[in-house]
């Protein structure tokens, strides 16, 4: 980098960091008069329990999509023409409606009336869990299309080459195809994970009370704004952005064993 270039980064970096003191301090300072932060302090433990609710149900939701993301690839590169349209339908099935959509009718018309009786007299949440299957499948669902692109990306040499010198279908998998395919894809999966944590509190419309539930409670119940809003902001961005950070890394690490 030059001296120039060092330069002007240093211009713009202190002009962007006034920029944003000036708008967080003239924000908050017309606000200031009408916020009790004390609000949200008591309610730290609702607010607390739906932050882990969330937690539970995007770690969940992340690897239930993984499992029906593979399910899906594998069945659209079934020998069988039967699966390849079984799947190819449930596919375009769920990435052509709304995720709220799914959620209703999933819910309420198929699994609620299947399952919530044997899951709750076992003493576990059905709510929970039908959310984070239903969360899974519709995620699995963008998952297995981004995996079948990764693959069907690579030349079809690759595979030719891997069989001509002994390598066996799981082998061609394990050591050829799944590592070149996942950097090719990773960008697009960290920003699919990343959309199904924010995705979590759509869970809500189902009963199920994790963070966003419990900070529209918080607000409704003392009336506040800025104390619950700015909370539930920090709340996802923490969990949001170690995976940005993640695939961020990985895409390095992959690029430096290039």
């Amino acid at each position: 980098m030059t001296r120039r270039q060092t330069l002007a980064n240093a211009v713009v970096a202190v002009a962007l960091a006034a920029g944003a003191a000036w708008l967080f301090t003239e924000v908050f300072g017309r606000l200031g008069r009408t916020t009790h932060w004390g609000k949200a302090w008591e309610y730290r433990e609702s607010l607390w329990r739906g932050w882990v609710t969330t937690l539970g149900v995007s770690l969940a939701a992340l690897a239930g999509s993984i499992v029906f993301g593979v399910l899906f690839l594998c069945g659209q590169r079934s020998p069988l023409p039967v699966v390849r349209w079984v799947c190819r339908g449930i596919l375009e099935f769920v990435r052509d409606t709304p995720l709220l959509v799914h959620l209703l009718f999933g819910y309420f018309v198929i699994f609620a009336p299947l399952l919530s009786r044997p899951l709750s007299e076992a003493g576990l949440n059905d709510k929970f869990l039908i959310g984070v299957l239903l969360l899974s499948v519709f995620s699995g669902a963008y998952l297995g299309e981004i995996l079948r692109g990764g693959v069907e990306s690579i030349p079809r040499t690759q595979w030719e080459s891997a069989r001509a010198v002994g390598f066996s279908p799981l082998q061609v998998w394990r050591f050829v195809i799944v590592p070149q395919a996942l950097r090719r894809v990773l960008p697009a999966v960290a920003g699919l994970f990343v959309s199904l944590i924010k995705d979590s509190s759509l869970l809500n419309v189902i009963g199920v009370t994790e963070y966003f539930y419990n900070t529209r409670n918080f607000i409704s119940r003392s009336y506040a704004g800025l104390e619950g809003y700015v909370p539930l902001a920090l709340g996802y961005l923490v969990l949001t952005v170690p995976v940005a950070w993640l695939a961020h890394w990985l895409e390095r690490r992959f690029r430096d064993e290039r």
